[in-house]
């Protein structure tokens, strides 16, 4: 199964849900997924497309868009097609549904994604502090608003 053929069963499976898909190369492909589907969109891919390992989930802060995104990074043992899947989220209320029931391994994604940026996943079995001390809980400092954000003392600032 080539990236072509990925992208054309996931947009034609879920042509409401899946926008702004691309070939980035002949392995690598990415894409947008409504927030509503997300899970109904990884399960397809898990159980359909053989993407049976989840590399990661992390969140990115665009403040000027008011928007989070959640990204997940998808890959495959059987092809060598990785994929990138984006949803956007407000940021007032970055709410998604949990993929653990997919894919086992991103019980502790979500929790740093969680801690580091508030997105709330719903229905995660076990939403709890993984990473950050006590005293920093619910301050999300990983966004660009947040008041340490950027580290300017850092020795490797590029």
């Amino acid at each position: 199964m080539d990236v072509t053929e990925i992208l054309k069963s996931l947009t034609d499976a879920f042509p409401e849900a899946i926008f702004e898909a691309a070939a980035e190369s002949e392995i690598r492909a990415r894409a947008y997924v409504d927030k509503k589907k997300a899970k109904e969109v990884c399960q397809y891919l898990k159980d359909s497309l053989q993407f049976d390992h989840l590399c990661s989930v992390c969140g990115v802060d665009y403040i000027k868009r008011n928007e989070l995104e959640v990204v997940y990074h998808i890959a495959s043992y059987n092809h060598p097609v990785v994929l990138t899947l984006k949803a956007r989220l407000p940021r007032d209320n970055p709410e998604i549904e949990s993929i653990v029931s997919v894919y086992w391994n991103a019980n502790w994604y979500e929790r740093e994604t969680y801690e580091l940026f508030g997105i709330l996943f719903k229905n995660h079995p076990n939403l709890k502090p993984l990473v950050l001390p006590e005293d920093m809980l619910g301050e999300w400092p990983l966004r660009k608003d947040y008041k340490g954000f950027p580290n300017k003392t850092a020795r490797n600032l590029v």
